[in-house]
């Protein structure tokens, strides 16, 4: 600021000046027009000296936002630094140990000093495991959350310590995206918890398969086939039509993640369990699809389920954005490199915009290795350049979305499972309207599970109508300690 003062000081001398030698000249000619030259030339500097003044104001700004960023978590560190190694405990080591490496190649000091702890081996395991692993003297700094049980974790203070105990203030996130920060913060209004990525989903189709049965040779002419549900279903009932034993779905639970994110109400309202028309609509469509084989008879996360990616018997799968980079299920479905379908599938935004799950970090209570845990933290969540840089690393949607813009704008991600095509390009929409406001209770994993478990029931004709599917749902929810069944 004290450069722009000194300039526009400059300007206000420069007009002075101006307008005190034209006040003493005479009335020739000559006089006038040695006047004009100078009022002329006065005006000249003025325009230039305002120009400097933008340019400097602009560089201070500039400045003052990489200060902001180079500062962020500059507050008081309290958690001790007494450990050995960072631990990070997680259900799987897919993204934690791909981040370790990402963090530790940029971070050389940090070399053979973070590591990953397995916990469970799958979410809902984790969720429940946790608590015994805390109870136990084993140690614990950080530790990853899921998005249908992570309310249970930061609304408790023996689980989970505030953010602010790293040193980091809530404006260090403000360039997440909001969905992700109301989710870490507690009903107390303290943030407990940052993740590192944005999920939003799509339609991943076979390419080979879409252009020799639809004729569609581009994303773009392959979305007109599954733009809405509506015309996703007239589009699956006629490659049955045509006699081609083909699913465009590849499993009743790819189908609920997307219908269950664009469910506007959530499952509890208060500790009541809703059940509204949304859940019969799925319902019957589920079990409209089961029976005409428009979606495949196989379970979401069997070995049924990646092998149907490579025989032919479904034209896509419904993937967010942890599901399309190295080691992901997409890389499992083609086989791996060298797979039979590596490479052959791309991808649409498909018949609704929907976001799936999420991770966040948390720090725990007996973290004491304060200085890794928040460079960690600060390195996936809050940093623009090193969330670019782990987005190309691992061909991760990341939790930022200037990060975002800039790949989308570079044209500089082209990830090999899609055939080069850019995810991020189709994706990047649909992260900024993610909303889950409201919409996450802390037993979503749990109902969910019960009312899947009925709906594929229903669907496969083992229980004979909706009504005595919802009697089950209910029977099997009024088990969930903490909820109230009417």
């Amino acid at each position: 600021m004290n450069k722009l003062k000194k300039a526009l000081a400059l300007v206000a001398t420069l007009a002075i000046a101006s307008t005190a030698f034209y006040a003493c000249g005479n009335s020739s000619s000559t006089a006038n027009s040695t006047a004009e030259s100078k009022a002329e030339s006065s005006a000249a500097e003025e325009s230039k000296a305002e120009e400097s003044a933008a340019e400097e104001s602009k560089a201070e700004e500039s400045t003052a936002e990489e200060s902001k960023e180079e500062n962020a978590g500059g507050g008081e560190n309290k958690v001790p630094e007494t450990g050995d190694k960072l631990s990070i405990l997680c259900w799987t080591g897919d993204d934690v140990e791909k981040m370790i490496e990402n963090f530790t190649g940029a971070n050389e000091q940090y070399k053979d000093k973070v590591q990953y702890v397995n916990v469970g081996s799958k979410g809902q395991e984790a969720r429940e495991q946790y608590a015994n692993y805390f109870a136990g003297g084993e140690d614990a700094d950080l530790f990853v959350l899921e998005a249908d049980w992570i309310l249970d974790y930061i609304n408790n203070d023996e689980y989970t310590a505030p953010l602010s105990d790293l040193g980091f203030a809530a404006s260090d996130f403000d360039g997440c995206y909001p969905y992700t920060v109301s989710i870490g913060t507690d009903n107390n209004g303290v943030l407990k918890a940052a993740s590192w990525q944005a999920t939003p989903g799509g339609y991943v189709y076979r390419t080979d398969l879409a252009e020799e049965y639809l004729g569609a040779k581009t994303p773009d002419e392959m979305q007109e086939f599954v733009k809405d549900w509506d015309t996703f279903t007239a589009t699956a009932k006629k490659l049955q039509d045509d006699g081609h034993k083909i699913a465009m779905a590849d499993t009743l639970g790819g189908m609920w993640q997307v219908w269950q994110y664009n469910r506007t109400k959530a499952w509890l309202d208060g500790d009541k369990l809703v059940i509204d028309d949304y859940c019969k609509e799925y319902a019957e469509l589920a079990k409209q699809y089961y029976e005409n084989g428009y979606v495949t008879k196989e379970d979401q996360w069997s070995d049924g389920w990646y092998a149907i990616g490579q025989d032919d018997s479904t034209m896509g799968y419904f993937f967010c954005t942890w599901c399309l980079g190295s080691g992901s299920m997409l890389s499992n479905a083609e086989g791996g490199e060298g797979g039979k379908t590596f490479g052959k599938y791309n991808i649409t935004a498909g018949p609704s915009g929907w976001a799936w799950g999420g991770s966040w970090l948390a720090l725990s209570p007996k973290c004491d290795n304060g200085e890794i845990a928040h460079d960690f933290v600060k390195y996936f969540t809050v940093d623009e350049s090193t969330a670019k840089d782990y987005a190309l690393f691992k061909s991760e949607f990341v939790n930022n979305p200037k990060a975002m813009k800039a790949i989308v704008d570079e044209g500089s991600n082209k990830n090999d499972l899609l055939g080069g095509q850019d995810q991020f390009s189709v994706l990047y929409e649909a992260a900024s309207k993610i909303d889950m406001d409201g919409k996450i209770t802390a037993y979503d994993s749990q109902i969910k599970d019960a009312f899947n478990t009925v709906v594929s029931k229903y669907a496969k004709g083992e229980i004979a109508s909706y009504d005595d599917m919802i009697t089950e749902f209910k029977k099997e929810a009024a088990k969930i300690e903490g909820i109230t069944v009417e």
